[in-house]
């Protein structure tokens, strides 16, 4: 046979799929490490581990709440997500910026498969997202005082943000060739997320990354919550499909499968993503009803130095928080008063602010409650803890108050509205309440720093709680300048003189060896007199 062959190139994908899939495998690990030493993913995780070490060093973090610090992980990956969707349009647009696309059209690889490659490339930074996540959540369950238990699919949400991220930063640069739809579609994903918090009661959020939940609430028990997260979960990983082949088809894909691919992505997106909206079920609403009304039912109770603490089971261990500050009450008492029987009992209160007016307390109910349950009398706790707030670090010092209240009294504030509790009273309550521990006193630090006139010690977000006013509260703060124990002597020494209704405030100070506290200028009203 004679005459001339002429060679044809023949790309690696119709000669050998195996080859042009190990060319693409080769292709993504490259551009798995190049997105991982990129500057933006790189200032990215930077910034997550700083805000991670900030939380950590200013004690943010002593108390955490698993059951909520879970989906606080996702927040902090939306940094990642950002910068990982920006080095993925960049290194998708590589090509592009640097005028070299012909050049790119004589390798092996189509550009379906660079595309492809490019979307394979966001793996590992997706599985360092998770790692970090569970390094978060490990670190918060470590925390002597942590309760609750989290979440695996809020877990997985926050790395699965990440990788939707990257992949909707390659499809940008399929549609859009040019370097600022990154920092566009960056501005646009984080409105809605913001749109999404600012709407927290309302289930459209969840079509966005990430579903908010209004951070003003104090943590709630499992039972009284719902968050269709697994649905969400499955809405992100359809999205992520979606996203992967309609990039792939904007690069030339073979349209078949990938269009296929891509209609039934579309499908579960729609499915999953009406799937969040069903609304609160009925039995969460029951359970929320039962729980703020008569909680004894769901909650455990724990003996610990003659005091009952029950809480709802997830709460439990936070009755050593509760412990140290009714000791650091009770060690100011008499021997009699500190060997009554008391008991605390953990309440949620669900009502919200109705045209302005904040609604009281149920107390009638909850004190029958405590009675039916054997625990008459038990002074009621909230579900936050601590000083990492200002809103936490009040409900911490109004739940002082109102145990000081009870050893005082031998009964719980009951009151349906606020309620001034005037003369001595007012003042050995609040200084009772105050010393118990360093933080109930860096509580009251912040809150006289925010308050004019009086004190208002409240528990709970609600028009139920107790005060003191100007006279009580400035024999309070000249007895916090005198060591504890010279002042709690003479607490014990005088205790019933302090604690009769009619004692004055001239009458406590000088029982005390204190100055006498000015008397209030003219013309300024006092609840007390």
């Amino acid at each position: 046979m004679s005459g001339t062959m002429t060679e044809t190139p023949v790309r690696a994908e119709s000669s050998a799929p195996s080859a042009a899939a190990a060319a693409t495998r080769s292709l993504a690990r490259a551009e798995a490490v190049r997105l991982l030493r990129h500057p933006a993913v790189l200032a990215a995780f930077a910034l997550y581990l700083v805000q991670w070490t900030y939380g950590a060093y200013s004690g943010d973090d002593r108390y955490p709440v698993l059951h909520d610090e879970d989906r606080y992980t996702q927040l902090s990956l939306l940094l990642i997500a950002a910068g990982t969707l920006l080095a993925a349009n960049l290194a998708a647009l590589r090509s592009y910026r640097h005028g070299t696309d012909a050049m790119f059209d004589l390798l092996v690889l189509p550009p379906w498969r660079r595309t492809w490659a490019l979307l394979l490339a966001l793996l590992p930074v997706t599985v360092l997202s998770a790692v970090l996540a569970g390094a978060r959540i490990g670190y918060a369950a470590a925390q002597d005082a942590a309760v609750g238990r989290p979440s695996v699919a809020e877990l997985a949400t926050g790395p699965l943000v990440v990788l939707l991220a990257g992949a909707i930063g390659v499809l940008a640069a399929r549609v859009v060739r040019s370097v600022v739809a990154a920092p566009l579609t960056i501005a646009a994903l984080g409105i809605m997320t913001v749109v999404g918090a600012l709407q927290a009661k309302s289930d459209a959020r969840w079509w966005g990354l990430v579903g908010i939940e209004d951070e003003g609430v104090p943590p709630q028990p499992t039972s009284l919550t719902y968050r269709p997260v697994s649905w969400h979960l499955l809405y992100l990983a359809a999205l992520v499909i979606l996203v992967a082949a309609v990039a792939v088809l904007r690069a030339g894909g073979r349209s078949t499968p990938f269009k296929a691919t891509a209609g039934v992505a579309l499908l579960a997106v729609l499915v999953t993503g009406f799937a969040q909206q069903r609304g609160l079920p009925d039995e969460v609403r029951e359970a929320r009803t039962s729980a703020e009304n008569a909680p004894s039912s769901q909650q455990v109770c724990v003996e610990r130095d003659g005091i009952d603490y029950c809480a709802f089971p997830e709460f439990k261990d936070r009755h050593r928080q509760w412990a140290e500050v009714t000791g650091g009450v009770l060690r100011w008492v008499p021997q009699d008063v500190r060997e009554k029987r008391y008991s605390v009992r953990q309440h949620v209160f669900l009502n919200t602010v109705d045209e302005g007016v904040v609604p009281p307390l149920p107390v009638a109910r909850w004190a029958a409650d405590d009675r039916a349950a054997g625990t008459p009398g038990a002074v009621p706790i909230g579900t936050d803890w601590g000083t990492h707030s200002d809103l936490a670090g009040d409900h911490m010092l109004g739940f002082a108050g109102s145990f000081a209240h009870r050893a005082m009294t031998g009964e719980a504030p009951t009151y349906p509205q606020n309620q001034a509790i005037c003369r001595a009273r007012g003042a050995i309550t609040l200084w009772l309440a105050v010393q118990a521990t360093d933080e109930t006193r860096e509580a009251y630090d912040s809150l006289a720093g925010r308050s004019f006139g009086g004190l208002a010690l409240n528990t709970f977000d609600a028009a139920t709680g107790f005060g003191v006013d100007g006279r009580e509260l400035d024999l309070v703060r000249t007895l916090l300048t005198r060591p504890d124990a010279e002042v709690g002597a003479k607490v014990k020494q005088s205790w019933t003189e302090l604690t009769a209704p009619d004692t004055t405030i001239d009458e406590a100070a000088a029982l005390l060896g204190v100055p006498t506290p000015p008397a209030a200028p003219e013309g300024e009203e006092s609840r007390c007199e």
